[in-house]
């Protein structure tokens, strides 16, 4: 699927802060996590970085609309908890697209 403006995709950026010894294993982690729910209903894709200093993975998705994400939430709330003792703060929140600027190749 194309991300554009006119589709109205939801996009979920979650921040993980992290100890610098704790980031690749969440990455690890979240890795799994994501092969177990990448065919739910409603998800379209996701991307996944780390910050260079150690202390941030940040999990950027995005999903065909707000009802598949709430979906997920509810069916998978328990799987989230292995990343309580990875993270020193996790802080998920749902997004629309606004405005893309593309560069033309």
């Amino acid at each position: 699927m194309v991300i554009s403006t006119e589709n109205k995709l939801i996009t979920l950026i979650n921040v993980f802060d992290v100890e610098p010894e704790h980031q690749q294993e969440l990455i690890t982690t979240w890795i799994a996590f994501r092969r177990e729910v990448e065919n739910e209903p409603g998800f379209i894709g996701a991307a996944l970085h780390r910050s260079l200093d150690g202390k941030r993975v940040l999990n950027y998705a995005q999903w065909e609309q707000g009802a598949d994400w709430e979906r997920f939430v509810q069916k998978f709330s328990q799987g989230f908890a292995r990343f309580q003792p990875l993270s020193t703060r996790i802080d998920p929140h749902l997004y629309e697209l606004v405005d893309l600027t593309e560069r033309e190749a």
